[in-house]
């Protein structure tokens, strides 16, 4: 991918435009290890090799960052009640480019935590939340009632069949795609917490669901969307890049990436 120097070095967190422009101007960077000064110089991420203070960079055309979201943050840029997920962000993250091109695949609900990424690719986002290419939301669930061994394989039938669900807000009653449910405690003679897969999102999906078939979620965490598990090494709150295997992990059905100590 060709762009200017100074749309790198932005799309790469090093200030605005402006600061950029006066870093280049001040003769900390090169390009292919000759001294640039001057920002219109193009760069091709695939070929050629940046430095700023000596120091190569890694030019990447697109940013991928997983947040481990907390309860009571909403999934907007902006919002005049509540704090939302972007003011989490690490620094680097805030310049102008981010703030136009950054964005959330898929969303939770301010009470739901767990699994947020934020990406400028706007390709794996339509690929992700497009319910045709049937990438599972994997969540952990806690019910406010215990599900003895009998009502366990009722709830698995029912979420297997697909639950019509029951209007709310300015939401339709619609009927949801079919879902898969595992108990957390197979031997417990009852129990009130599991795992659900989603392959769609539908406003407050989950929470419905359960309500139509009578039970109340109390807890609500994403664990996973379609390869890529939530690191639980990341404090709630904190956001880091994914690695290269996270991302693959994203764009193809596979098995949940597993995170080691």
């Amino acid at each position: 991918m060709i762009e200017r120097l100074d749309k790198v070095l932005a799309h790469g967190g090093f200030g605005t435009r402006r600061e950029v422009k006066k870093l280049i101007h001040s003769g900390r960077v090169a390009v292919n290890e000759n001294v640039a000064r001057d920002e219109s110089v193009k760069i091709d991420s695939n070929v050629d090799a940046v430095f700023i203070d000596g120091k190569k960079l890694a030019l990447t055309q697109f940013v991928y960052v997983m947040m481990n979201k907390p309860k009571d943050y909403v999934c907007a840029n902006r919002d005049g009640l509540h704090e939302t997920v972007f003011s989490l962000l690490d620094e680097k993250y805030r310049t102008p480019f981010f703030e136009n091109s950054l964005h959330l695949v898929g969303r939770l609900d301010r009470d739901t935590e767990g699994l947020l990424v934020f990406t400028t690719d706007g390709m794996l986002t339509h690929y992700v939340t497009s319910p045709r290419t049937h990438v599972g939301k994997t969540y952990f669930v806690k019910l406010a009632q215990k599900v003895d061994k009998k009502m366990q394989l009722t709830y698995a039938a029912q979420f297997n069949e697909g639950i019509h669900i029951l209007p709310e807000g300015n939401e339709r009653a619609c009927d949801c795609k079919p879902a898969a449910l595992m108990w957390h405690d197979e031997d417990a003679a009852e129990t009130d917490e599991c795992k659900l897969i989603i392959y769609e999102g539908k406003f407050h999906q989950v929470k419905r669901m359960f309500a139509a078939i009578g039970n109340e979620v109390v807890y609500l965490k994403r664990i996973a969307i379609g390869g890529l598990l939530l690191d639980e090494s990341l404090e709630v709150g904190q956001c880091r890049a994914l690695m290269e295997n996270e991302v693959a992990a994203l764009k193809k059905i596979e098995t949940p990436v597993v995170h080691t100590q």
